[in-house]
């Protein structure tokens, strides 16, 4: 219970602290959204500036940013519109998830499998294969691969998809969240599931590549170090089944750095997801705080989105924390 909260503790300076880091950064950017708002009517820039109290001191900004967050989980309203940011980076953050969650997901059962079968097997063909693949997972870019993707697709396959979430012609209006993928499937709407999932395939596949490369390498490093260890040399000897030695024991001992580098993973996904929403028009987060929020510099837009990202990041490196001591009793113990 104490090792819990104190990871919980943890979360709240860390929070504080990117919000202030990303504050400070796009403060410091050139250009004002005001200059482009009233470029033909000049004299009610000052007084608009007056109104959202952008003329006030940056800590005065930045305390009131961060009491609307907490109070009331307003991330302040654009620039441009003066509409409330909120909604629309939600929608947003939730495509981006779906995306990223399914690419994770695609890489975690891949990686882990060919990791295990690798260190299974070392310096076998099934050994050199895998690294083979790991090393052009890490190397191949992921915009590059995405544009092979589509024209594989379309071109050879005859494989349809649109840069809808789903097919528009789909009734979704009853829906109560974004996650159509996830809910659909509880609806046991499998018309809405599998448009979902086939416009899903491409760009979660294309977004998997490097995460999957890591966990392979990781997995195999972290199953060679616990096969020479004299636990696993004493279960062979007492005449377990070779599956059982490898599943239930040593890949477990295994799971530790493998689950700390998928939570990495996975913040690193939902970071770096702009340039496989941009390939595949995903209507994700990153596109949208990149194409709204930069290029319009309207500064409530990049700094909310970049919270929220950095909010599920936290989120699921705490998760993977408070996991450590499913898997590992020994991490509650020392705590």
């Amino acid at each position: 219970m104490k090792y819990a909260l104190r990871r919980v503790l943890v979360t709240v300076p860390l929070l504080l602290a990117v919000s202030l880091v990303v504050f400070a950064l796009t403060d410091a950017l050139p250009g004002d959204a005001a200059d482009m708002r009233f470029e033909k009517h000049p004299a009610a820039k000052e007084q608009w500036r007056a109104e959202r109290g952008l003329d006030d001191p940056f800590v005065v900004r930045w305390l009131r940013y961060v009491g609307g967050v907490v109070t009331r989980f307003d991330l302040d309203r654009s620039y441009l519109d003066d509409e409330p940011v909120g909604p629309e980076l939600s929608i947003k953050l939730q495509a981006t998830f779906e995306l990223t969650a399914c690419a994770l997901a695609l890489a975690i059962l891949v990686g882990t499998t060919v990791g295990i079968l690798s260190a299974v097997f070392p310096r076998s063909p099934v050994d050199y294969l895998a690294n083979l693949l790991a090393l052009c997972g890490i190397s191949i870019p992921v915009f590059w691969l995405g544009m092979m993707l589509i024209v594989l697709a379309v071109n050879v396959f005859d494989f349809g998809f649109s840069s809808n979430r789903y097919d528009p012609d789909l009734d979704v209006s009853g829906f109560n969240t974004h996650l159509f993928l996830l809910e659909s499937l509880v609806r046991l709407r499998f018309d809405v599931f599998l448009s979902c999932a086939r416009n899903l395939l491409l760009p979660s596949l294309a977004l998997s590549t490097i995460p999957m490369a890591v966990i392979t390498r990781m997995t195999r490093s972290s199953m060679l170090e616990e096969m020479g260890k004299d636990y696993a040399t004493t279960a062979r000897a007492k005449g377990l089944p070779a599956t059982r030695v490898v599943l239930r024991h040593i890949l477990r001992n295994a799971l530790i750095p493998i689950l700390t580098i998928t939570g990495l993973q996975f913040g690193q996904l939902m970071g770096g997801a702009v340039l496989t929403e941009s390939v595949f028009s995903w209507p994700g987060l990153g596109r949208y705080i990149v194409d709204n929020g930069v290029e319009a510099r309207d500064t409530p837009v990049i700094v909310g989105g970049i919270l929220l990202v950095a909010t599920m990041f936290v989120l699921v490196n705490l998760l993977v924390d408070l996991l450590y001591v499913v898997i590992d009793p020994r991490v509650r113990r020392e705590g």
